[in-house]
């Protein structure tokens, strides 16, 4: 019995035709199967150079946005300055001391346009016992090229409205490096460089536990007692970024360089 089943199906022969057609479809499908496979890969292969584009792209823009290419500060007693970036909203506020500090805590200034930071500090509540004495506001812009003389007159917008007496000015970006290499605000800075070239013995450490107040009430005595800056143009000029006075050398006379308003 079990011979003649087995002989049945000895029998059974498959058609060559069929066994072509059988082989090519079973290749079609393999090859469908490794396309199929090639191009997801493709995909997740692009997605992912996409995705990286993209992040590069995003931190690119951020750090672009973020990076400050110009400086305000605000100087009474207390020192504060802001650090714009290329649309000229603020990046970044610090206070040079406690009493900065005290004006910044209770201030969000990070996005805002700089008039409008401006006007936040200015008329906080930590600075109006500042004002109420009388002080000077001292405005100092830094920037380079063009930029410099816009917010100069944004900043001028600013004190027309600003019922105080303040006083404004104007330097470049290498300024604004230096006086940040010694802890201070840019104007408190350039006050002390203007002062150094009346008097060489004063020192950063004096001035920064100086206000703006009374280092331009020591500035103005020089200047109506006379006083020559103690050094010229020239020698000034040649001692370069060591010697901190350098940046006034290039505006001419000691104390009128920046754009005093």
């Amino acid at each position: 019995m079990e011979n003649k089943v087995q002989n049945a199906f000895d029998s059974i022969k498959a058609d060559s035709g069929l066994k072509e057609t059988t082989k090519e479809l079973l290749s079609q499908k393999r090859e469908k199967r490794n396309r199929l496979f090639h191009y997801r890969k493709i995909q997740k292969t692009f997605a992912a150079v996409c995705g990286i584009l993209l992040l590069a792209v995003g931190i690119g823009s951020f750090w672009w946005i973020q990076t400050p290419v110009s400086y305000v500060s605000i100087d009474v007693n207390p020192s504060v300055e802001l650090a714009l970036n290329r649309f000229d909203r603020v990046v970044s506020a610090k206070a040079y001391n406690t009493e900065g500090e005290e004006i910044l805590k209770e201030l969000s200034l990070r996005g805002k346009k700089y008039i409008e930071a401006i006007d936040a500090v200015v008329e906080s509540e930590a600075m109006e016992r500042y004002l109420v004495r009388g002080d000077e506001i001292v405005f100092t812009v830094a920037a380079n090229g063009e930029r410099e003389s816009e917010i100069e007159t944004g900043v001028s917008h600013c004190q027309g409205h600003i019922r105080q007496n303040t006083h404004s000015l104007a330097t470049d970006l290498k300024t604004a490096a230096q006086a940040h290499d010694h802890g201070l605000s840019v104007g408190k800075y350039y006050a002390y460089l203007q002062l150094s070239q009346y008097d060489s013995t004063v020192t950063v450490e004096e001035c920064r536990h100086m206000s703006m107040g009374e280092i331009h009430g020591i500035l103005k005595e020089h200047e109506q007692n006379g006083g020559n800056c103690q050094q010229t143009d020239q020698e000034t000029s040649d001692q370069g970024y060591e010697q901190e006075n350098s940046n006034l050398s290039e505006h001419g006379d000691c104390h009128s360089e920046g754009h005093h308003k």
